[in-house]
């Protein structure tokens, strides 16, 4: 009786055992799985956060290239406006001209005044091809001087000079010229980049140094290496090298002030 007794309490601790082993066997890979998918959810909501971060970064800079878009657009509409001015005023004064045997005496005054005012223009506008504009200002002061050239000849020199400068606040041009850089240095040799009369850059022959005039601080300042890589990209715009394109860069003149010169 005793013998059955052992032998069943066996069978029971045996029958536990068993249990327990099957027990553990099935619950560590329940805890793995669990733990697994606990930490997939943990990347999953780092991948959502980093990705909302950048949805927000991405979001400021298309607001920032938007708001400078739209101020240069308004900033163009204005130069159009004062160009198509400026076209009418020509147009009058080409149709004055027919009178002018009648104003003589009021006509040499006017024409001195109008060199007087494209002199003081070029003198305070971006500082390209500064030589050739100022040597045309003088041949108009010295074809005013004499007596054996007609008011309408005068006039339409002039007049031509005015158009020159007219057509320049609208296009992209490079051009290559003897720069100071800083007020005592020794001229260098530098490519311009040109757009129309809101940007000036320059590039050294090396590449390796770009930088534009600041029409508030009266100087040329440095640009970074990202930079001189839009001015790169800008003189192959201008020399027709590829397709048009939105250039990330300084305006030489703030566009407050360049809308309040278009609109005066």
């Amino acid at each position: 009786m005793n013998t059955y007794k052992v032998a069943g309490h066996c069978c029971a601790f045996l029958a536990l055992a068993v249990s327990g082993l099957l027990h553990s066997a099935v619950d560590t890979p329940t805890r793995q799985v669990e733990q697994s998918t606990q930490q997939q959810a943990v990347e999953i909501q780092q991948q959502i956060q980093q990705l909302d971060v950048q949805r927000q970064a991405d979001f400021q800079e298309w607001r920032q290239l938007r708001r400078q878009t739209l101020l240069l657009e308004a900033h163009n509409e204005r130069q159009a406006d004062w160009n198509r001015r400026l076209q009418e005023q020509i147009t009058s004064l080409e149709e004055q001209l027919i009178s002018l045997d009648a104003t003589r005496e009021a006509l040499e005054p006017l024409l001195q005044q109008m060199v007087e005012r494209l002199e003081a223009f070029i003198q305070h506008d971006l500082p390209f091809r500064q030589d050739e504009r100022l040597f045309r200002v003088r041949e108009l002061k010295n074809l005013l001087q004499r007596v054996d050239v007609s008011h309408a000849e005068k006039f339409r020199h002039l007049l031509s000079a005015w158009h020159i400068e007219v057509e320049q606040g609208r296009s992209l041009e490079i051009s290559r010229e003897f720069i100071h850089l800083q007020p005592n240095d020794e001229p260098e040799r530098l490519t311009l980049l040109r757009m129309g009369r809101i940007g000036l850059y320059y590039l050294s022959e090396d590449q390796q140094r770009a930088g534009y005039w600041s029409a508030t601080d009266q100087a040329w300042l440095p640009l970074g290496r990202s930079a001189r890589q839009e001015v790169i990209k800008g003189l192959g715009l201008a020399e027709q090298r590829g397709l048009p394109e939105f250039l990330t860069l300084p305006l030489s003149v703030p566009l407050r002030v360049a809308a309040e010169e278009a609109s005066q």
